[in-house]
């Protein structure tokens, strides 16, 4: 029923506990599909000490990449489902049990996320973290900020082998592959904690920033496409940075200024579409917002804006969570 993919490249540290944590689940119609990038640790032998017979093994002749590793697991998957958990993430016990039963109850959904917490590299718990709980607000949220944790992915086998994870996009292949599937069906994240999501040093994305910011900018080109619209230069990067948190860039105040006068477009064009939740889009908006007015030490700014005009409850409720968080 369910193929669980899982690419692997030197993840020796982590491995034999992510492992276990899909044979071991209180659901058992399942294989785990496990592809080896091309390892130079000990990752071949911890995942050939595993005597189950769910587990199918395949090793790369060289290094592919992740974008290439992952659609070779996505290749080889016979299940119904996919599900993903990467090399040093944790699935709790009942996570494939709750999202199969609820794909097989709605046919009309082609993926499902779940919330999920944080841990570090000793497995210490961080954070909860909470992102839309429904089609409508999934969607929306994902016009300008990746909303599902790929480690708690479970998607229908048949959409995940035709659309595949885009090359070019590595670092971000999961945001641009959830963006086209909602495209074209509903899409969710579960109301329950089904992952661990290890947070460390050695993550993908904490070493190549820099890579994974150019690559999200042709993502965002790609939004702001889709939704007709048009910018010029100086607005999609000031909109990139923005996505960004790229502080530096508006230190200057005329940047700010520009910033403000783009989020009003942005969020006038986006409510002419009348397709999406306003409201979970300005949240973050302003979020974003009130966190790049603070670390540029424009204080007066958060208080004294147009954007705040738009939804003040919102604005204020946004501002407070993030005065409790010390912004």
């Amino acid at each position: 029923m369910v193929s669980v993919v899982m690419p692997v490249y030197n993840a020796e540290k982590y491995l034999r506990e992510a492992i276990q944590s899909i044979l071991t689940q209180n659901y058992s119609n399942l294989e785990m599909i496990i592809v080896n990038d091309g390892s130079t640790d000990n990752s071949k032998n911890i995942i050939l000490s595993f005597e189950d017979p769910r587990l199918r093994y395949f090793e790369n002749p060289e290094n592919w990449g992740i974008v290439r590793t992952r659609n070779r697991a996505l290749a080889e998957a016979t299940g119904e489902y996919v599900a993903v958990l990467d090399s040093d993430d944790v699935a709790l016990p009942d996570k494939l049990r709750f999202q199969v039963e609820f794909m097989e109850n709605n046919p009309e959904f082609e993926l499902c996320g779940s919330y999920f917490k944080t841990i570090d590299g000793n497995g210490h718990i961080l954070k909860n973290v909470k992102f839309p709980s429904n089609d409508g607000d999934a969607r929306s949220m994902l016009l300008v900020h990746n909303c599902f944790c790929h480690s708690t992915i479970v998607m229908r086998s048949r959409l995940a082998k035709e659309f595949k994870y885009k090359s070019g996009f590595d670092l971000v292949e999961d945001y641009e592959l959830w963006y086209r599937i909602s495209q074209v069906g509903k899409i969710i994240n579960l109301p329950v904690h089904t992952t661990y999501y290890r947070v460390h040093g050695n993550n993908i994305s904490t070493n190549k920033n820099r890579q994974m910011f150019n690559k999200a900018d042709r993502i965002n080109g790609e939004i702001l496409r889709d939704l007709e619209i048009s910018y010029t230069p100086e607005e999609f990067e000031i909109h990139s940075k923005f996505q960004h948190y790229q502080f530096s860039y508006f230190a200057d105040p005329q940047k700010i200024d520009r910033l403000e006068q783009w989020m009003i477009r942005l969020m006038d064009e986006i409510k002419k579409k009348n397709l999406y939740n306003e409201t979970v889009i300005y949240r973050v908006l302003a979020k974003k917002w009130i966190v790049i007015c603070k670390k540029t030490g424009h204080y007066r700014r958060i208080l004294f804006n147009r954007i705040i005009t738009r939804h003040p409850m919102e604005y204020i409720a946004t501002f407070y969570k993030k005065i409790k968080k010390s912004i």
